[in-house]
């Protein structure tokens, strides 16, 4: 596992100046997601994140590197547990961006397979985005995600443990169809089965329907509180 998580570390840096020529922008994305119960077999999460860009480039021109604020989002879903493994979801998220407010309206389905020394989980999202000024946007999103202990079979209080998450998602509109790709690596600490903290990288690659594609590369830092 260790040479493993090594590779792709390097990978990911081996990627900045592979695309240092084409559109891109790279910063850092940060999260709070806290879980509670609200009834039985229901829960609700609730996520504000946030985007910082540190430098950027348009196609055809100069690149910038200086701090620049994007946006936060807020994110509220509730889920109701189907089984064991299975559990489906609908909520709301509020974007604040350019003094602007965005709309989403998400519905997800998450099925997960705790194997024997890795943990599966299986997302389908789609969602809804409504922001003024332009058509609303239609989103089908999969995600594959593994986790795995660093330390014995499964992840214990105390202990450490790599994530990584590879998404898919297709992006309708009446203005444009596209496709987006991300693929994230996260270490992980589990002080306790209710708070978990992550540090890592991710990185997406979009346009796919324009001359160049854009690519974005964050460093990702996660709290996970459960209630």
């Amino acid at each position: 596992m260790y040479p493993a998580l090594i590779a792709f570390c390097l990978l990911f840096l081996g990627l900045i100046p592979a695309f240092s020529q084409h559109k891109y922008m790279r910063g850092t994305l940060t999260q709070l997601n806290v879980t509670l119960p609200v009834a039985k077999k229901f829960k609700l999460n609730t996520k504000l994140e946030s985007r910082q860009i540190f430098a950027e480039k348009e196609l055809n021109e100069v690149a910038t590197n200086q701090f620049r604020y994007e946006r936060t989002d807020l994110a509220l879903v509730l889920t109701r547990k189907l089984t064991v493994n299975t559990t489906l979801g609908g909520g709301y998220l509020l974007r604040l961006e350019d003094r602007e407010f965005t709309h989403r309206l998400i519905q997800q389905f998450n099925y997960v397979n705790a194997l024997d020394m890795i943990i599966l989980a299986h997302r389908v999202v789609t969602d809804e985005t409504f922001q003024p000024g332009k058509p609303a946007e239609v989103r089908l999103r999969y995600r594959l995600g593994m986790e795995k202990a660093l330390n014995g079979r499964q992840i214990d209080p105390k202990e450490m443990y790599v994530k990584f998450n590879n998404e898919y998602l297709g992006i309708w509109s009446n203005a444009t169809t596209d496709l987006e790709i991300r693929a994230a690596l996260a270490l992980g600490y589990n002080s306790a089965d209710t708070n978990k903290i992550e540090l890592g990288l991710e990185y997406r690659v979009n346009e796919f329907n324009q001359s160049e594609k854009a690519h974005q590369l964050w460093a990702t830092i996660g709290l996970f509180v459960s209630i």
